[in-house]
């Protein structure tokens, strides 16, 4: 006999809470894409968090002290938004619909720097992520 849709979705929200509650346990930050994106360029780059969450500039640093800014955006979000250029290398990731790693592109300061506009409306530098991705390396990566 099959669980009712109600049985089903309490085993959903169970399961889903203890995920999270794992994940916060494990990485002491909630999860959400933008985190795991940071996770997913950390990991394929081997980078390590920056030592405040949420700094202003920047979220992760390499071995070498190039500090990364980790945005992810759906495809179908047409600008990518910067607060400032404290960074090395802006970081854009798209994620599946399933949160698995779908592409990874990587950006100097100096190419992004050249390729964002500051929106007074926003207070925030924008570009269009097809023009980031134009200007971009893609970075190869493991699947996930």
């Amino acid at each position: 006999m099959d669980a009712s849709p109600d049985e089903s979705r309490r085993a959903t929200i169970r399961v889903a809470v203890e995920a999270l509650v794992r994940f916060k346990r494990e990485f002491n930050r909630d999860l959400t894409p933008s985190v795991l994106a940071e996770l997913y360029v950390a990991r394929e780059l081997d980078l390590v968090p920056a030592e405040l969450c949420n700094h202003p500039g920047y979220d992760l640093l390499g071995g070498d002290g190039n500090r990364y800014q980790v945005k992810q955006r759906g495809e179908e979000v047409l600008n990518v938004d910067v607060n400032n250029f404290d960074l090395d290398y802006l970081m854009l990731v798209n994620l599946r619909e399933d949160y698995s790693l779908k592409g990874m592109w990587r950006v100097p300061v100096a190419v992004a720097r050249k390729l964002f506009v500051f929106r007074e409306k926003f207070r925030k530098y924008q570009a269009t992520q097809k023009s980031v991705k134009a200007n971009a390396e893609a970075v190869n990566f493991k699947n996930v």
